[in-house]
Formats: C-alpha cells, sequence, structure tokens
C-alpha cells in the first residue's frame, strides 16, 4: 500500500479532525457527501472520478453527480485529459465562493418577495371559516436550521418573557449559531435552567449569571424547550433513530401552562450558578409539607407531558 493510499484509508476514520470539518462545511450549503469529496480533493489532491469513488466507497453515478455539483458551486474545477481528473480549490478561497453563493440566494429570494405577495392579494379568498383559527397548531421541526429559524421569531415576538430549560449537551447542538445572541439582545425577561458549572466554559457564557440558575435534579435532562410569553413553546424530542434534531412547536394554551408551571417550580427551587448552596438554602423556607406538594405536582405534570409527547411522536399526531 503506497503512503497516499494510507492517507486516503485513514482521512474520514471516526478520531480523524477531518470528519469536524466536514461537519461544519455541512452548513455551507453542502451536503455530507459533498464535504466529503471536496476535502478529499483538498488534502489528496487530483484524482479521477473513478479514484474518487473507490477511495470514498461511493457509486461511481453518484461521484460523477457530487463532482459535476461541486463544479457550479465553483470549488472543484476539472483538469482537461483522458479521463478526466479533477482537483479543489483552496480552502478560505472556497468559503468565500459559498458565501457569496449563499448571499445571492438570499438577495433573490429578497427580491421576489414583494412579486409573491402582490400575486397572493390579487388571488380571492374561497372561505370566511375562521374554524381552523381558533384550533391548537401543532408543528414538527426538524433540523437546526428550521428550529433556529422559529425561534429567532418568537424571541424577536416576544414581549414578556423567554423561559429556557435544558441541559448544556442539550443545547450544545447550537454552537457556532446566532442562539444566543438573539437571547441576549432579547427585552425580555429571560430566565434559563440548564445544569452548566460556572467554572467551565459553556454555551450561555456571554449570558449575565443572574439570569441562570442550575438544575439541581438529573432527573429533568429529557426535558428540553423554550417557551415564549404565554402563547408558544418549543419542545425538543430526544429520538436515537432520527439523526437531525427535531422539535415541536405549538400554541397549545394546556401544553404551554403545563410547561411554565413545570418550570415555575424548578426556578422556585434553584439557584444561581454563582450562589453556593449553602447562600440557596438560607435564601429560602420552604417547609418539609410545603416540598412534599411541590413533588406531587411536579410528578403530574411531568406525567402528562410525556404521555402526551408520546402520543403525538407515536401516532403522528403532528400537523405541519
Amino acid at each position: 500500500m503506497t503512503i497516499t493510499e494510507t492517507v486516503e484509508e485513514g482521512m474520514f476514520q471516526t478520531e480523524n479532525p477531518i470528519n469536524e470539518l466536514n461537519r461544519m462545511l455541512v452548513r455551507y450549503d453542502l451536503t455530507p457527501n459533498q464535504a466529503k469529496v471536496y476535502l478529499f480533493l483538498s488534502k489528496i489532491g487530483i484524482k479521477t472520478a473513478s479514484e474518487i469513488a473507490k477511495a470514498l466507497k461511493l457509486p461511481r453515478t453518484e461521484t460523477y453527480h457530487l463532482l459535476s455539483t461541486l463544479q457550479q458551486k465553483g470549488i472543484i474545477f476539472s483538469v482537461f485529459g483522458k479521463p478526466t481528473k479533477f482537483n479543489a480549490v483552496g480552502i478560505e478561497e472556497s468559503l468565500e465562493i459559498l458565501i457569496n453563493n449563499e448571499k445571492n440566494r438570499i438577495s433573490e429570494l429578497e427580491s421576489g418577495k414583494e412579486a409573491i405577495t402582490r400575486l397572493w392579494n390579487v388571488i380571492p379568498k374561497y372561505s370566511e371559516s375562521n374554524s381552523d383559527d381558533q384550533e391548537n397548531k401543532f408543528q414538527s421541526l426538524q433540523g437546526r436550521n428550521s428550529i433556529l429559524v422559529k425561534l429567532e421569531q418568537m424571541v424577536k415576538e416576544s414581549k414578556e418573557n423567554i423561559l429556557v430549560l435544558g441541559t448544556e449537551l442539550d443545547f450544545k447542538r447550537f454552537y457556532y449559531t446566532e442562539f444566543t445572541d438573539l437571547l441576549n439582545k432579547t427585552k425580555s425577561d429571560l430566565k434559563i435552567l440548564t445544569d452548566l458549572s460556572p467554572e467551565e466554559s459553556h454555551v450561555f457564557e456571554d449570558i449575565p449569571v443572574k439570569k441562570i440558575k442550575k438544575i439541581e435534579d438529573k432527573n429533568r435532562e429529557d426535558f428540553c424547550f423554550i417557551i415564549k410569553d404565554n402563547s408558544e413553546v418549543i419542545f425538543f424530542i430526544s429520538n436515537k433513530e432520527v439523526k437531525d434534531m427535531l422539535a415541536v412547536w405549538t400554541d397549545s394554551k394546556a401544553f404551554v401552562t403545563t410547561l411554565r408551571s413545570l418550570f415555575s417550580l424548578m426556578w422556585k427551587k434553584s439557584h444561581h450558578i454563582d450562589e453556593t448552596d449553602a447562600e440557596s438554602i438560607l435564601g429560602s423556607e420552604i417547609t418539609y409539607e410545603h416540598r412534599l406538594r411541590e413533588i406531587e405536582q411536579e410528578k403530574m405534570i411531568l406525567n402528562y407531558l410525556q404521555e402526551n409527547f408520546q402520543l403525538l411522536e407515536n401516532n403522528g399526531g403532528i400537523r405541519k
């Protein structure tokens, strides 16, 4: 086996940092296999389509399609000859090209917005029924981008408060996004319940510590949600069979009220991350009977949520 073949063999092994690069490039409108082909050519150099397909264990027909798409995007080029060979544009130039492509696409979408709205308004309404407006709505959100779009809308429209509950592991999925910037800029009352440690760097490190309290009960790790005012909630769903992030948005009064009750109970008994346990205990006077009532109330809330979201997930009861 040659040195090149050895490098090719180990490029995309799990422990290789190039896998992290592959995941990051997906954010630049590349599919995982497109990113893989680009990175392969960037590190290995000029190769034929058949050599690329063999090294990356991809079907040859798919490889030709991937190479054609990457050429259209402008980040790889062909070297004429028999057979045709391919090489990659440098990483900095490629990122600039991909960013400009996305800017141009957004500019085109924005320019078409007015025309679409104008045409829409010309079309007459065929039903005056408002019955659908009165129903509770549930929307399935799959993938980080679709979730972020909804979160941005919720945070910007919020007028009262934003309540966030989840573990550090839950929110690590929002690294390299504007998620925390959105929260930091909100004029609403922001409260965050999470399990982070003040000694370590974390997702919410730019947010004032007075807005953050620490989850003490590890049994709450299964729940992750974000509430806007008393009107909307995004509830994250754990599903090992789905690779993308999965969440449910709803304006159901029952769900929002139930989750707000759970958040309020946990917020009252939690303490800020810059407080010691002793300071937290001194600052509260909770009787044994009161704590029992809280536990019983929490149990009822959690059972309600588990039963209803399990039904939605299993029976396909989420309406898009």
